[in-house]
């Protein structure tokens, strides 16, 4: 139990970060200031928040050989479903749902209201991960990268891509089954798995990652604000950054006890549910 304290710091300080980055994202703090700073910090630097907890996710479940999935999963999905509920008012007095289909697919993919996507999303993302993972590490992250650019093109580079008749009609057909591609198919698994396979790399190493690919995605996104590139809805975090921030996890598990690593899992959790139910007011 004495090592078990040596765990909260580095895990608890950066979930803290994430939590304001999230608040900060939906709250636009430099905006009267400047707006290329305010642009910066909330679609640059606060892209690392939702990634970090996906990540944190995938490397505690990833631990014990996926051994926790089911459990986590009949969590998530309590919380999901007493979620529903308690919007189900709303959706019904503004008409939210349009058919059997419509709500399938907002059930099962886009959330029933939109702050709630991350349920489905990690739900389904959970699901593919722990599947990819048994084709081994070196297979799985390829594939969820490869799933990954595809949401991409379906959201940050959507604006280019739909120039191309081709890949506009493949993504014509994508949204039919989907709303964004900011879900359990195309986003979450490469997050969860980078979770996973941050229990194997260098500390350090990754920490370099963290701030080189941060200073990338800084140049990717510019253009974007400056309209030279035609943007999506949304601008999606490279892998790269909540990559280095997630591998602040490593230490944690080399000095922590089981319990505690699990009740860091579980307050993770309770973390990004608050985080996801505050967008709402935005």
């Amino acid at each position: 139990m004495r090592t078990a304290k040596k765990t909260v710091p580095t895990l608890d300080l950066f979930r803290l970060a994430a939590v304001l980055l999230v608040v900060m994202n939906h709250t636009s703090p430099l905006a009267d200031v400047s707006a290329m700073a305010d642009f910066w910090l909330t679609r640059v630097l606060a892209r690392v928040a939702v990634p970090f907890f996906l990540m944190t996710t995938g490397y505690f479940l990833s631990r014990n050989h996926w051994a926790g999935v089911g459990r986590q999963l009949k969590k998530l999905c309590l919380l999901y479903g007493v979620c529903i509920l308690l919007y189900l008012p709303v959706n019904l007095y503004a008409g939210s749902f349009t058919g059997p289909a419509d709500v399938l697919r907002k059930l099962l993919v886009d959330g029933t209201f939109y702050h709630l996507w991350y349920f489905p999303a990690t739900i389904l993302g959970i699901v593919i991960a722990r599947w990819l993972s048994r084709l081994g590490l070196r297979v799985a992250l390829p594939v969820a990268a490869l799933l990954y650019l595809i949401g991409l093109g379906g959201d940050s580079y959507y604006g280019l891509v739909s120039q191309i008749p081709l890949l506009r009609t493949l993504y014509d057909g994508i949204f039919t089954l989907c709303g964004y591609t900011r879900n359990g198919l195309f986003f979450a698994p490469l997050f969860l798995l980078l979770g996973a396979a941050g229990r194997r790399w260098n500390q350090k190493l990754s920490l370099a990652g963290f701030f080189l690919s941060l200073a990338a995605m800084s140049a990717e996104c510019v253009p974007q604000h400056l309209g030279v590139v035609p943007k999506g809805r949304q601008i999606h975090l490279p892998p790269g950054p909540s990559g280095g921030a997630g591998l602040l996890l490593k230490p944690q598990q080399a000095k922590g006890g089981e319990q505690r690593t699990e009740r860091q899992h579980h307050n993770k959790m309770e973390n990004t549910v608050f985080n996801e139910h505050f967008s709402q007011s935005q």
